[in-house]
Protein backbone atom coordinates (compact mmCIF):
# COMPACT_ATOMS: atom_id res chain seq x y z
CA UNK A 1 0.00 0.00 0.00
CA UNK A 2 1.18 3.34 -0.69
CA UNK A 3 2.35 5.39 2.32
CA UNK A 4 -0.09 7.53 2.85
CA UNK A 5 1.84 10.27 5.23
CA UNK A 6 1.48 12.88 2.72
CA UNK A 7 -2.26 12.60 2.12
CA UNK A 8 -3.77 16.15 3.19
CA UNK A 9 -6.89 14.34 4.19
CA UNK A 10 -8.61 11.39 5.84
CA UNK A 11 -9.73 8.41 3.29
CA UNK A 12 -11.30 5.76 4.25
CA UNK A 13 -10.82 2.25 2.66
CA UNK A 14 -13.07 -0.63 3.27
CA UNK A 15 -12.29 -4.22 1.25
CA UNK A 16 -15.03 -6.47 1.79
CA UNK A 17 -13.92 -8.60 -1.30
CA UNK A 18 -11.36 -11.37 -1.13
CA UNK A 19 -9.41 -9.81 -3.18
CA UNK A 20 -5.84 -7.85 -1.79
CA UNK A 21 -6.41 -4.84 -0.61
CA UNK A 22 -2.92 -3.12 -1.81
CA UNK A 23 -3.60 -3.11 -5.64
CA UNK A 24 -7.14 -1.97 -5.23
CA UNK A 25 -5.90 1.07 -2.12
CA UNK A 26 -3.24 1.95 -4.46
CA UNK A 27 -5.34 2.80 -7.31
CA UNK A 28 -7.78 5.01 -5.14
CA UNK A 29 -5.15 7.19 -3.19
CA UNK A 30 -3.56 8.04 -6.90
CA UNK A 31 -7.08 8.97 -8.18
CA UNK A 32 -8.43 11.13 -5.17
CA UNK A 33 -5.07 12.70 -4.34
CA UNK A 34 -4.37 14.08 -8.42
CA UNK A 35 -8.01 15.29 -8.18
CA UNK A 36 -6.76 17.20 -4.78
CA UNK A 37 -3.58 18.62 -6.16
CA UNK A 38 -3.34 21.92 -6.12
CA UNK A 39 -7.48 22.31 -4.65
CA UNK A 40 -8.83 22.98 -1.37
CA UNK A 41 -12.24 22.19 -1.80
CA UNK A 42 -11.85 18.41 -0.92
CA UNK A 43 -11.49 17.45 2.66
CA UNK A 44 -11.97 13.85 2.33
CA UNK A 45 -13.09 10.47 0.69
CA UNK A 46 -14.51 7.25 1.39
CA UNK A 47 -14.30 4.30 -0.88
CA UNK A 48 -16.13 0.85 -0.20
CA UNK A 49 -15.48 -2.33 -2.41
CA UNK A 50 -18.42 -5.21 -2.16
CA UNK A 51 -18.10 -8.55 -3.65
CA UNK A 52 -22.11 -9.20 -4.80
CA UNK A 53 -21.43 -12.49 -6.12
CA UNK A 54 -24.12 -15.16 -5.52
CA UNK A 55 -26.11 -17.61 -7.23
CA UNK A 56 -28.10 -15.05 -8.74
CA UNK A 57 -25.16 -12.45 -9.55
CA UNK A 58 -21.82 -13.97 -10.23
CA UNK A 59 -19.06 -12.54 -10.32
CA UNK A 60 -20.03 -9.41 -9.54
CA UNK A 61 -18.82 -5.96 -7.69
CA UNK A 62 -19.90 -2.92 -6.38
CA UNK A 63 -17.40 0.13 -5.60
CA UNK A 64 -18.96 3.12 -3.87
CA UNK A 65 -17.40 6.18 -3.95
CA UNK A 66 -17.65 9.47 -2.10
CA UNK A 67 -15.81 12.63 -1.99
CA UNK A 68 -16.26 15.06 0.52
CA UNK A 69 -16.27 18.23 -0.84
CA UNK A 70 -17.02 22.31 -0.64
CA UNK A 71 -19.58 23.04 -1.26
CA UNK A 72 -21.33 19.59 -1.89
CA UNK A 73 -20.17 16.01 -1.47
CA UNK A 74 -19.81 13.67 -4.84
CA UNK A 75 -20.82 10.05 -4.68
CA UNK A 76 -20.74 7.53 -7.41
CA UNK A 77 -21.30 3.94 -7.73
CA UNK A 78 -20.71 1.18 -9.82
CA UNK A 79 -21.36 -2.83 -10.38
CA UNK A 80 -19.15 -4.74 -13.02
CA UNK A 81 -17.47 -7.95 -13.48
CA UNK A 82 -14.33 -7.21 -11.50
CA UNK A 83 -13.24 -5.36 -8.25
CA UNK A 84 -10.96 -3.24 -10.06
CA UNK A 85 -13.05 -2.01 -13.10
CA UNK A 86 -15.93 -1.30 -10.63
CA UNK A 87 -13.38 0.69 -8.79
CA UNK A 88 -12.07 2.42 -11.95
CA UNK A 89 -15.11 3.38 -13.06
CA UNK A 90 -17.02 4.76 -9.85
CA UNK A 91 -13.59 6.69 -9.61
CA UNK A 92 -13.53 8.36 -13.30
CA UNK A 93 -17.79 9.33 -12.14
CA UNK A 94 -16.92 11.05 -8.79
CA UNK A 95 -13.93 13.16 -10.32
CA UNK A 96 -16.09 13.76 -13.19
CA UNK A 97 -18.61 15.57 -10.74
CA UNK A 98 -15.79 16.96 -9.05
CA UNK A 99 -14.15 18.83 -12.65
CA UNK A 100 -17.46 19.62 -13.50
CA UNK A 101 -18.53 21.27 -9.98
CA UNK A 102 -15.23 23.01 -10.21
CA UNK A 103 -16.13 24.47 -13.88
CA UNK A 104 -19.53 25.62 -13.02
CA UNK A 105 -18.47 27.35 -10.07
CA UNK A 106 -15.45 29.05 -12.01
CA UNK A 107 -18.02 30.42 -14.86
CA UNK A 108 -20.83 31.47 -11.45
Amino acid sequence: MSDNSEFPFDLEFLNQTDLPDADLYDVAHDEILGIAEGHKDILGASISIDELSSGTTPHAFEARVVIYARPDHMAATEVKPSAIEALKKALNAAVKQVRDKREKLRNY
